[in-house]
């Protein structure tokens, strides 16, 4: 039982991540004491006498000491052009005049050269006359299309109203049986008619057959002038008018009536010559032809329009409905964009056309120093560069180093550089390009990187040709005013760990330190070691 006020607690047990935790601690701090035990004694070893041989080991010493630490790839290098352009003509032809030579300096524009063309001037004028026309007749393709284009769009409207109107006599079936009844009575009074003419011409007529063909033919006259009277209100109004549509039915069956009435009397008269026995047969095998096509089409209608009647006649409506909103507001614009890449086409040959000329100048197209010249004048030349012009104001070094040096080659490293024909001037630069493929250089696989001259290291009036050779180092890393050791009082704890033993009164101590920078003589030491202490290097055996 517990006393009042006070509580008992339950022992602590350390969970797994406390127990390695402090393991790994422990396993650190024992790795550091048997290297520090197994030194002392190996020390001890050493400086033991050896009487039997007579030999005695001695501990070597350095100082360590404050210094600069530079890390460097030496490689070869040479001058290469910051830019390099090979500059010609867009013509053949012979070259007129040089006006530069090997070496000179140009500026952006400066005239070169100059070549006769072999386009004569008249050849010149002709194809640019020609291009200038069909700029002409293009454009005024195009400027007619968009006049036009109110024109285009009546058209497509009205097409639009017949559509419909065909597709709505479709459907409105009584109408078609009544158009078709009408043309079957029509046929009918073809065939009798022509029958009648057929047998007037095939027999004789008296003097009563003539009278009543004279009077059908007076009355069918006079109906006839009656519907041409009042189809007179008509000739104004629209075609899709109910009463001229009516009215212009009645005319058509009064105007054939009048030529039946007609043909009539002349067969019972023979005052038509061209009436014979054979054509009038051959018009009557006409009529009941066509008497035999109005009996199947007023068949064919008297069971209604057929599915694909009804959809080919949905389908000219929806194009011509499509056509007229594509119109409406305009041209079309598929024929404005043909007619316009057709001006364009014509515009870029004119401004060939105007670019043609019998003598043609080349100029530089940036300012440098004349490399080569590859044509003499008189010469015949192609459209290929004639003129090697490159930029030296800004040189460039190719530098090759061994394949080992990779990790002192990247961009921004400073790099020196001394010149074969300049050993006494060292000029300073920056790696600016390091090429990510080894180059194969006398069966050697080499890095190579490009270096660029600092502008105040070039700003001495030496010249530097193209390909001159070089020294080139390449600074890896840099330590200045840092504490340097050798590296053989280096002793390695682990990956990137080191420690040195310090002599503290005669005596060797392991001290842990901080490596900022090795070559293969000297480490530069950031911390754990100062300038003046006294570092073991080695054991050296003497004999006494």
């Amino acid at each position: 039982m517990e006393a009042p006020g006070l509580k008992i607690q339950a022992p602590h047990k350390a969970g797994w991540k406390e127990i390695f935790h402090n393991w790994k601690t422990w396993w650190l701090i024992l790795t550091l004491v048997v290297i520090l035990v197994a030194s002392v004694a190996a020390y001890q070893v050493w400086l033991k006498p050896k009487a039997e041989t007579g030999i005695t080991s001695q501990l070597q010493t350095a100082v360590a000491r404050r210094g600069e630490l530079v890390v460097f790839a030496t490689g070869a290098g040479q001058v290469i052009p910051t830019t390099q352009v090979n500059v010609g003509f867009d013509e053949s032809g012979t070259l007129a005049e040089l006006l530069v030579k090997v070496g000179d300096q140009v500026e952006t524009g400066q005239l070169l050269a100059r070549l006769q063309t072999d386009k004569s001037a008249d050849e010149i004028a002709l194809a640019l006359a020609e291009a200038e026309l069909n700029v002409l007749t293009a454009q005024q393709a195009l400027d007619d299309m968009i006049a036009n284009s109110a024109l285009d769009a009546a058209q497509a409207l009205l097409d639009v109203e017949e559509a419909e109107q065909a597709l709505e006599d479709l459907q409105n079936n009584d109408l078609r049986l009544a158009q078709a009844s009408q043309a079957v009575a029509e046929a009918v009074a073809s065939v009798k008619s022509a029958e009648r003419i057929y047998n007037s011409v095939r027999l004789p007529a008296d003097q009563n057959t003539i009278a009543t063909a004279y009077a059908e033919l007076v009355l069918a006259e006079k109906k006839l002038k009656e519907q041409q009277d009042k189809f007179k209100d008509y000739i104004n109004k629209p075609d899709n008018d109910p009463g001229k549509a009516s009215q212009q039915l009645k005319l058509s069956a009064a105007q054939q009536a009048y030529d039946q009435a007609l043909r009539y009397y002349n067969a019972v008269t023979g005052t038509g010559s061209e009436l014979d026995l054979e054509s009038t047969a051959a018009d009557l095998a006409a009529a009941k032809a066509h008497l035999a096509e109005a009996q199947r089409e007023w068949e064919r209608i008297q069971d209604g329009p057929t599915p694909g009647e009804l959809a080919l006649a949905e389908t000219k409506l929806a194009i011509a409905q499509a056509t007229y909103e594509r119109l409406k507001n305009g041209p079309d614009p598929v024929r404005v964009a043909l007619a316009e890449a057709e001006l364009a086409n014509a515009q870029a040959r004119l401004a060939v056309a105007q670019g043609d000329q019998a003598v043609i100048d080349l100029v530089a197209p940036m300012e440098g120093t004349i490399l080569s010249i590859d044509a003499s004048l008189g010469e015949t030349v192609g459209t290929g560069g004639i003129i090697t012009l490159a930029d030296l104001n800004h040189p460039l070094l190719d530098v090759y180093l061994d394949e080992t040096d990779v990790d002192k080659a990247g961009v921004g490293f400073e790099a020196e550089v001394v010149f074969d024909s300049l050993p006494g001037i060292t000029f300073t630069g920056k790696v600016v390009e390091v090429n990510p493929s080894l180059q194969r250089v006398s069966n050697i696989d080499a890095v190579l990187v490009k270096v660029q001259l600092d502008a105040d290291s070039f700003s001495k009036p030496q010249s530097l040709p193209v390909g001159s050779n070089a020294s080139v180092d390449v600074i890896g890393g840099r330590v200045e005013n840092a504490v340097l050791v050798p590296v053989e009082a280096l002793r390695e704890l682990g990956p990137g760990e080191y420690a040195v033993f310090v002599m503290e009164a005669g005596e060797p101590r392991l001290r842990p330190v901080t490596v900022a920078l090795m070559d293969f003589t000297s480490a530069a030491i950031t911390s754990g070691l100062q300038a003046g202490d006294i570092v073991t290097t080695g054991v050296v055996e003497t004999s006494q």
